[in-house]
Formats: structure tokens, sequence, C-alpha cells
């Protein structure tokens, strides 16, 4: 995304909807431009929520990890102000990132995952927290047409992930997901990718 990595110096705005823009953008570019499944984690499933809605003709499913719901975080004020302290802080920021894990992850993966968190520049990265903290789309996802899974990780919040974004999807599936916190996506890969595997082989027979 804008703002991180490679792309840590591309100007913005730094908000869930430029970052859907931004996807659109890539999707329209592939040789075969969909529609195409969307994989999202945490902030990236907003922002895959807000690209079936903008663009529905490009999505055929969604796969949403973890997801923020479209209505926003829901931090207390506390909260809020901790994690926006996180940016550009290198100690409290890997504090957060260890507390978001149900089990120790490998530490050259834990210090990937940091390593990753530290290249985002902190302007984009603050804007960008307040956009999807205080995002305010939700009856939008109600239109979602496109086949969904929810995937809630079991040490995370799986409640708020089946009530505010699998309860609105008209086509959802929700998956509570064992043994793992909120990077479920690095501490059960392989259940997830056969989740994936699954809505593709969904999709390619009621094509056929």
């Amino acid at each position: 995304m804008r703002g991180s990595g490679e792309l840590r110096d591309i100007p913005g705005p730094f908000t869930v909807e430029r970052f859907a823009a931004d996807l659109r953008e890539i999707v329209e570019r592939l040789e075969d431009p969909g529609p195409v499944v969307v994989v999202g984690h945490s902030m990236g499933a907003m922002v895959a929520m807000r690209l079936a809605i903008d663009a529905p003709e490009l999505v055929a499913a969604l796969v949403l990890v973890a997801p923020v719901p479209a209505s926003g975080a829901g931090f207390s004020e506390k909260g809020a102000n901790y994690l926006r302290a996180t940016v550009g802080d290198r100690e409290t920021a890997r504090k957060w990132l260890a507390r978001t894990f149900h089990n120790t992850p490998a530490a050259e993966e834990f210090e990937r995952l940091c390593e990753a968190a530290e290249r985002s520049h902190p302007g984009a990265a603050l804007e960008s927290f307040e956009s999807w903290t205080n995002a305010d789309f939700a009856a939008e996802t109600q239109k979602i047409s496109a086949p969904a899974v929810v995937i809630a990780p079991e040490h995370d919040t799986p409640e708020m992930y089946e009530r505010k974004v699998a309860a609105l999807l008209p086509n959802a599936r929700f998956v509570l997901l064992r043994d793992c916190g909120h990077y479920a996506i690095m501490e059960r890969p392989e259940a997830i990718a056969q989740e994936i595997a699954a809505v593709i082989r969904r999709l390619r027979s009621l094509s056929e």
C-alpha cells in the first residue's frame, strides 16, 4: 500500500478509499482483469470490502481474515491513543505486535513483521489509522453480492467479526479459526490457504 514498504514515499491520501482505488487499478491492469478472489487481512480486509462495493464487477469472492468492520474499529479513546503511540516508536510497536499473537512466533518471522511496520511512513500510518478506525460504510456492505468467507481467529475478537462483518454480508460464510490470534496469516497460514483454495474450487465448479 502507498505509504508502506517500497511505496513509502508515494504521496497520499492514505485512506481506505484510496487504497481500494489503488487495488482497483492493479486488478484492471492484469492480463486477465478478473473478476478476482480478493484476500485481505485486518485493515486490508476493509479495503477488500470497499473494492467490492466500488467495483463489484472485479470481485468474484472475498476472503476476509480478522477483518476490521466497515463500521470502524471501535477502539476506546485510550486504546486508539495507545495505537497511535506505536507509530515511530520501535519498542512500543514491537510490544503491541507481540500481543497480537496467541502462539509465540518464530523469531525470524516476527522480525520481518516488525521491520515491515518500521518501513511505513509515520504520517501515512497515522492518516491510515484515522481512516480505518473511523470508517462508516457498514450499510453499503449489505449490497455486496460476491460470496465471502469471514475467517475469525479464536483468540482475537471472533464475536465482533461474526456480528459486524459476516452478519452484514449477504453471501458470507463464517469460519472460526482455532488456536491463533489476530495475525492468523502467520500462525495458521495452511488453514487459510485451504479456505482460499475451497473458494476457488467452488467458483470453478459454478462456471463449468
